[in-house]
C-alpha cells in the first residue's frame, strides 16, 4: 500500500464516521433529543476539520496540484476539485451553523438554522460521493490487483 492510498483510505474511513455521526444526530432530533443532537452535529464538524486539514489539504496539494501542469484535463483532477469546493463549503456552512448554536440549551439559534442544516448536508453528500468516486478512481487497481 503506498503513502497516498493509505491517506486516502484513512480519510474515508473518517468520512464514514462523520456520516454515521450525521445519521445518528438527524436520528437523535428526531427523538426530540435536540441537546444531544447538536453534540452529535459538533462532533461531526470537528473530526470534518481534522480530516480536512490534517489529511486532505496536504494530499491535494502532493497529488493534485501538481497534475494541473502535467494534465489539466484529466477527470480524476476534475472529481477532485469539485469534491474539493464541495466540501469545503460544507465545512464553513457547518462551522456556521455550530458556531451560532455554540452548545447551547435554548432553541431560539438553532431552529432558524433548519434549512441550512438540510442544505449543509446535501452539500456533504455530494462531496462525500464524489470523494468515494475520487477514491475507487485512483485505487481500483490496487484495490482488486
Amino acid at each position: 500500500m503506498d503513502y497516498f492510498m493509505l491517506v486516502a483510505s484513512v480519510s474515508l474511513v473518517f468520512q464514514v464516521a462523520v456520516f454515521i455521526l450525521l445519521l445518528g444526530g438527524w436520528m437523535l432530533k428526531k427523538m426530540r433529543l435536540f441537546r444531544v443532537h447538536g453534540v452529535f452535529m459538533f462532533v461531526g464538524v470537528a473530526l470534518h476539520l481534522f480530516t480536512i486539514g490534517i489529511l486532505m489539504v496536504p494530499s491535494f496539494f502532493l497529488a493534485f496540484i501538481p497534475m494541473v501542469g502535467s494534465s489539466p484535463l484529466s477527470l480524476s483532477l476534475a472529481v477532485a476539485i469539485v469534491h474539493a469546493g464541495l466540501g469545503s463549503i460544507a465545512a464553513v456552512l457547518g462551522v456556521w451553523i455550530v458556531g451560532a448554536w455554540r452548545l447551547r440549551r435554548d432553541l431560539k439559534y438553532c431552529i432558524p438554522m433548519k434549512k441550512w442544516m438540510r442544505r449543509t448536508f446535501f452539500v456533504w453528500s455530494g462531496a462525500l460521493v464524489l470523494g468515494f468516486i475520487l477514491y475507487l478512481s485512483l485505487f481500483w487497481n490496487l484495490l482488486l490487483g
